[in-house]
Formats: C-alpha cells, sequence, structure tokens
C-alpha cells in the first residue's frame, strides 16, 4: 500500500505549517524541466526486501520556480515559509514574477535551511517495485509503454546505459533483488495482418540497432498490410 499526500491549496500551505518529518536520508533524485519538477527520495535498502518498514519516499515539488537545494539530506523537515522568510526570498529574485500560488516551501536539515519556491509538494512513501521509477511517473494509456525516467519529462535521460551494461545484463543470472534505474533501448518491428476476423498486431522480432531492424522491416514488410519499428526501453 502506497500513502499519498498532495499540497496545493491555500489552506493546507497556511505561512510557519510544517507538512512534513523524516529522520531518514533523503538524495536529489531527478529535476524535469516539464512543469518544472523536482524530486527528492528515500531509498529503501535492498537487503531487507521482506521488511514492512522498508519503503522509498519520494518528495515531489512542482512546478519549482526557485531552487537553494543540496544533493542529500540527512533528516528532512518541509514547512511553509513565514510571510516574513517568503518576502525575504521573493525579493533575493527582482527578475523573476512571482504568482499568486507560488510558495515559499523551507527545508530544515541539521540546523541548516535550504528553500524550493513552487505551487505545490507531494509525498508518496511505498514499496517501489524494481522497474518503476518512481510513484510520481505512471504509464500513459494513450501510449502504454515502460516509464523509463523517474519524471515525465523530455529532459537529458542521464539514466541511459552503456552498451557494456546492456551485455553484462542480458548475460547475467543473478536474481538478488535489484533496482532496474537504467536502461537501453531495443528496436522492436511490429507487423499488421488482415486476417478474416480483422486486422491482428504482433511483433516480429526485437533488434538491438536500428540498422538491423530496418534490415529486417525491409524484408518483412512486403509479406504484410502494415511494417513499422517501435523504439522500447529495456530495463538494465
Amino acid at each position: 500500500m502506497t500513502t499519498k499526500e498532495w499540497l496545493n491549496t491555500e489552506s493546507a500551505l497556511q505561512p510557519g505549517t510544517e507538512l512534513f518529518r523524516s529522520g531518514r536520508r533523503f538524495e536529489l533524485c531527478a529535476y524535469a524541466n516539464s512543469h518544472g519538477q523536482l524530486l527528492l527520495r528515500s531509498h529503501a535498502d535492498l537487503d531487507r526486501p521482506g521488511d514492512p518498514a522498508n519503503t522509498t519516499i519520494d518528495v515531489l515539488f512542482k512546478p519549482a520556480e526557485v531552487l537553494k537545494i543540496r544533493d542529500f539530506y540527512d533528516g528532512l523537515v518541509i514547512r511553509c515559509a513565514t510571510a516574513q522568510e517568503a518576502e525575504g526570498i521573493q525579493t533575493a529574485y527582482p527578475s523573476i514574477r512571482f504568482y499568486h500560488g507560488d510558495r515559499v516551501f523551507m527545508l530544515e536539515s541539521k540546523g541548516e535551511i535550504d528553500y524550493v519556491v513552487a505551487m505545490a509538494v507531494g509525498c508518496r512513501e511505498g514499496i517501489l517495485t524494481p522497474t518503476r521509477q518512481s510513484f510520481f511517473n505512471d504509464v500513459d494509456a494513450s501510449r502504454p509503454r515502460w516509464p523509463s525516467q523517474p519524471l515525465f519529462s523530455a529532459g537529458p535521460r542521464f539514466n541511459l546505459a552503456s552498451v557494456q551494461e546492456l551485455i553484462t545484463a542480458l548475460s547475467t543470472t543473478d536474481d538478488a533483488p535489484v533496482r532496474r534505474e537504467r536502461y537501453r533501448h531495443v528496436y522492436v518491428v511490429m507487423t499488421r495482418v488482415e486476417p478474416a476476423n480483422g486486422p491482428g498486431i504482433s511483433g516480429a522480432g526485437v533488434f538491438l540497432t536500428e540498422t538491423d531492424a530496418e534490415d529486417a522491416r525491409t524484408m518483412i514488410a512486403p509479406k504484410v498490410a502494415d511494417c513499422w519499428i517501435e523504439t522500447l526501453p529495456i530495463a538494465i
């Protein structure tokens, strides 16, 4: 079961209100320029897969306008800034146009304070399965593909694996629990045929290079009603 909380209303984000507190370690997990998404994460311990308290915690700010953060926090408290704190931080950025819905979130850890200016913050805690990249990036029903990024974005995709990592993943037989956080693309040749009971779509082959996939498509295409290549991520 995953606990969920999304805070974006004026009543929930009153000045000075404490929103989140944890003694766990949080790391900067991802930033996506699409909608200004900032994700902090407290990782589960892969050595304790059966422990019900062994959870992942994701904290998302969106849309983030201004950031003063670090790469990790040993213990984290998030609260709404007081009116005086918010005014001081916003005044320090005269070139930025702040809107009524923007909130200043204070991030406190070991007596030091950072901040994020955003419209909302959300927290989800639960068991993050090996191939799920975060609690905040689900499968899109209009284009059902495995989400290979922690956040929806057309970002730089820093978790693209090397060819050697792909070879190692394909050759290993180790069943130990592991996070599938990196990926490499493969090329799937898809076909559509028109049997008596209606069109049928299926995969004809999976290839490691686009050149090989195009070669196979050229061979198969004359035999079917339609033939195309789909690029899919393979979890590593």
